[in-house]
């Protein structure tokens, strides 16, 4: 597929294959395409900006492959990072007689984030909020670590002072906090973790289960949106969060087991990062190596954004981005046809009412799957709206809409 590619700004930086990222975190890019020097091409004509859209609405190669389901409702991962078969919403409903044992019992409840700065999260706390407000659950306590691993520590100290009768927490690194949760296990208090846990602890035993969206599921469409953004055709690399975090590990290798579906696709560069303050640097240095690249997956939207605005400082404005989650930002950008085409979203009010009930369940001493997971959302362009509405179950932001409307 031709590509307009602005060359002359990468000369001499072509060689690039790792380097230490800022903020001391330690960052390395993997290529299988060759860097070398390239003269300058003339700039294409206006339309070029639309190519690959057009190329994927009309490519015939699309018949051949699985289509995608933008009313999913299946849960594509088989299996939990205990081992387990995902459970789900259906396995942690209460019958109203153990609501109201759940309201008699004047429960009090930790609730311990990692980081509340995104749509997936904030609705998700919403979601599990309003189970708990129906059943008389009160929060003792909201923390949010704002993504670094030592404070979430002192948040989990803090709250565990409070006494409450269970902790419902998602763990930002699972060794730095490790010490932390087994002092709740040592008080007695049952932990319902969110996407991760450490790997010593025993599911059943040490914490009640592990409530999660389908991560493979939404690596996987990451990986169809991508590949229909570029016409069935080209090169393409990932921007991945290279940490032991079981959530973003799934939707990784879901998108590498997928993106092997297209043959005519090459999956050329890997690039991680450690840090979300470094993916500019790891961005800058994978499009200096592969400077002819299509598309490139990353392992949530907030990094793509930063992926993106490298791309646009070196002239690479017909590049294809995908990734995770959805926020209003991604939503607004995927609406707009910006170079953000799609995304797999978890069902953040689902999920949130599951980790609501599956903490209510644990209170009055009910069994619990030890792994519960809601099912991924595909947004594309042509179901932005309808996307948002059943993730979050409210109308997409006013923008979000008059950009659909713009394009209709």
């Amino acid at each position: 597929m031709k590509r307009k590619v602005i060359a002359g700004l990468m000369i001499a930086t072509m060689a690039l294959v790792s380097f230490a990222g800022c903020g001391g975190g330690e960052v390395s890019v993997s290529s299988s395409a060759s860097a070398g020097t390239s003269a300058a091409v003339s700039e294409a004509s206006s339309a070029a900006s639309s190519e690959v859209s057009a190329e994927a609405a009309s490519s015939g190669a699309a018949g051949d492959y699985e289509q995608i389901d933008f009313n999913n409702t299946q849960v594509w991962g088989d299996v939990g990072p205990d081992g387990s078969v995902p459970a789900g919403l259906a396995d942690v409903e209460l019958t109203e007689e153990q609501k109201q044992q759940v309201r008699d019992g004047n429960f009090r409840v930790a609730i311990c984030y990692h980081q509340l700065d995104n749509q997936v999260n904030q609705s998700k706390l919403a979601a599990c909020q309003k189970v708990f407000e129906d059943l008389n659950i009160e929060v003792v306590c909201v923390t949010d670590a704002q993504s670094d691993a030592n404070k979430e520590v002192n948040d989990l100290e803090s709250a565990l002072a409070l006494k409450p009768d269970l902790l419902i927490s998602m763990p930002y690194d699972v060794e730095v906090t490790k010490a932390a949760y087994q002092e709740f296990i040592d008080a007695g208090i049952p932990i319902v973790f969110m996407e991760n846990a450490s790997p010593d602890f025993v599911p059943g035993k040490d914490y009640v289960t592990i409530t999660n969206s389908d991560s493979y599921g939404n690596g996987k469409y990451a990986a169809m949106l991508l590949a229909e953004a570029i016409g069935y055709s080209g090169k393409v690399a990932t921007v991945y969060y290279d940490a032991d975090f079981f959530t973003t590990n799934e939707r990784d290798r879901a998108f590498r087991e997928t993106i092997a579906n297209y043959p005519d696709i090459e999956l050329v560069a890997e690039a991680g990062f450690t840090s979300i303050d470094n993916v500019g640097t790891v961005a800058d240095g994978l499009f200096a190596a592969n400077p002819d690249l299509d598309g490139v997956y990353a392992s949530w939207d907030i990094p793509a954004f930063d992926v993106i605005s490298s791309a646009k400082a070196i002239g690479l404005d017909d590049l294809k981005v995908t990734g995770v989650d959805m926020g209003d930002q991604s939503a607004y950008m995927i609406a707009s046809g910006d170079m953000y085409y799609g995304t797999g979203c978890p069902k953040a009010v689902e999920t949130g009412t599951i980790e609501g009930y599956a903490c209510a369940r644990t209170l009055i001493g009910l069994d619990v799957p030890t792994y519960l997971c809601s099912s991924s959302q595909p947004v594309g362009p042509d179901n932005v709206l309808e996307a948002y509405q059943t993730c979050f179950q409210v109308d997409a932001p006013k923008e979000v809409q008059d950009a659909v409307k713009a394009k209709s």
